[in-house]
């Protein structure tokens, strides 16, 4: 399949590389030329271009630019009504999308993650696209959301993730300042968490629930460092987060 990228940030970088692993021809925009040459010289398949020479020679288009720099960058292109889009584009609504790419067709709203590189990442997607299952669907996890509203919600719970890894980040360093090896405290913390969470199969519920359970033995390190947690309000503190965001993305909905 022919791909092409317009904007090439880390995130749409991290798609592109993902996909060129299963033989596409991509095509990326000079826009994020570090980006650009990265992929061109790890791949045979990969051709910098202008934005125009990109959609030319695209069947499916991703949009990685920003909310601001869009009308500027789309409005001057010319799509085809054979064409499908897919935006990672967020703070923007879906019906604005389609305005600046006609004739093509609006396809999906895709949230990735850097990890998208290597497999085995989660995404997001609104709605459900036989594109984006087609394409990486086979290597991740695409959660197809039926609403915008419900995209919204989904984008505020996955902000969680900066603090948890800070939280991490925090307890390697503190580790590493006690033992002098920063590499082993940041791997030993990145097994723990990960592989406690990752043991269970997918398809099993209430898991998080369970562990915390299992975490909870009565004069247990974990438990008190929890209620610590607890007692300082970071958990009260999290849902006051995550109902801000909310505010924040349904607003822009």
């Amino acid at each position: 399949m022919k791909l092409g990228f317009i904007g090439l940030g880390n995130i749409a970088s991290a798609v592109a590389t993902g996909v060129a692993r299963d033989g596409h021809q991509i095509y990326v925009s000079q826009r994020g030329a570090a980006h650009a040459a990265k992929l061109d010289d790890q791949f045979d398949a990969v051709t910098i271009a202008d934005n125009q020479t990109v959609l030319d020679n695209s069947d499916v288009v991703f949009l990685g630019t920003t909310v601001e720099a869009a009308p500027d960058v789309l409005k001057p292109l010319e799509f085809r009504p054979d064409q499908k889009v897919i935006s990672f584009m967020v703070g923007i609504s879906t019906k604005d999308i389609q305005s600046l790419i006609a004739p093509a067709k609006f396809e999906a709203i895709m949230i990735p993650y850097p990890s998208i590189a290597e497999g085995g990442s989660p995404l997001m997607a609104y709605p459900q696209s036989d594109t984006i299952d087609k394409l990486v669907g086979k290597t991740n996890t695409v959660v197809s959301l039926s609403t915008e509203t419900a995209l919204s919600d989904f984008l505020a719970a996955q902000a969680i993730l900066s603090p948890i890894v800070k939280m991490l980040a925090t307890g390697a360093d503190w580790l590493a300042a006690r033992t002098g090896d920063y590499h082993g405290a940041e791997q030993f913390l990145r097994l723990l968490v990960g592989g406690s969470l990752m043991a269970k199969p997918m398809t099993e519920l209430n898991v998080l629930p369970a562990l915390i359970a299992a975490l909870n033995t009565p004069g247990g390190l974990n438990r008190q460092f929890r209620e610590y947690m607890e007692a300082e309000g970071a958990f009260a503190s999290t849902e006051r987060g995550l109902d801000a965001l909310s505010k924040r993305l349904s607003g822009a909905a």
